[in-house]
């Protein structure tokens, strides 16, 4: 019976530990690769074995415990495996750029699986919809270009979601490199904005897009009043490399008098 009791106790943390505990791996890319906005992709890859070690942590998560979690638990498990993926789509498709500038065969095919489940870049961008339709959450999900909103340095986990996603959204919404939203101009980023009349997430806001961009945009912000028109750099969002510098010519010697 003591043995039992003794194996039960060590198990018990096993039991008890929630999706956020998956997240550390994850966390320590973010926290060592992320240049304020940017990505360090090249360094990513040199950690290639603990992307896909995390990856393969998510793809072996029982389906039902998933299901069963605390909502903040999973919706942050879904964004974290959405961003993660968009790393290893960029770093097995180096020369294509940012997802948002990738051919539909490369987002649409079903190369990730969580729990159990087989999904592409595009099912992932959608799975943390499916528990809640809070359209904040475009505020911690990115595409690896630079439209979408800033790549955080840290993992997302039921206890910060909510906070770091308004204040990501604010922060993206006030980048005049990103979008500008003020009393003259509506000009914002084609991703997610102008798909809002499909995306239940913006259907359900009250005030939908427009009410959602006065809410976290730029005091003054009133795409109402101003129709929003929409724009989207696909650039991928990696730290600028300096141009080598050009080779000047030698130019002939004139010969001495």
């Amino acid at each position: 019976m003591k043995k039992i009791l003794t194996a039960v106790l060590a198990l018990a943390p096993l039991a008890l530990a929630g999706l956020d505990d998956l997240h550390a791996p994850w966390g320590e890319i973010l926290a060592a690769h992320v240049q304020g906005d940017r990505v360090d992709y090249a360094g990513v890859l040199g950690e290639k074995a603990k992307l896909e070690g995390y990856l393969a942590s998510l793809a072996s998560l029982d389906s039902n415990a998933v299901k069963s979690a605390p909502k903040k638990e999973q919706v942050a498990l879904w964004v974290n495996a959405y961003n993660a993926a968009v790393f290893q789509t960029i770093l097995a498709n180096p020369a294509s750029g940012s997802v948002a500038s990738m051919g539909r065969d490369i987002v649409s095919a079903k190369t990730f699986v969580v729990a159990s489940e087989s999904l592409s870049v595009m099912n992932l961008q959608r799975k943390p919809f499916e528990v809640s339709e809070d359209p904040l959450l475009w505020g911690v999900m990115f595409d690896g270009s630079l439209g979408s909103a800033p790549v955080l340095s840290q993992a997302l986990t039921s206890s910060n979601i909510s906070s770091l996603a308004e204040q990501n959204t604010r922060a993206w919404l006030a980048d005049t490199t990103r979008n500008i939203c003020n009393e003259k101009t509506a000009k914002v980023a084609q991703i997610p904005f102008d798909f809002y009349r499909v995306k239940p997430e913006f259907k359900h806001f009250s005030g939908q897009v427009p009410g959602f961009l006065k809410k976290y945009g730029p005091q003054g912000c009133d795409p109402e009043k101003n129709r929003p028109t929409y724009a989207y750099n696909a650039g991928k969002n990696a730290p600028k490399v300096a141009a080598a510098p050009a080779k000047g010519k030698k130019g002939k010697k004139g010969k001495k008098k």
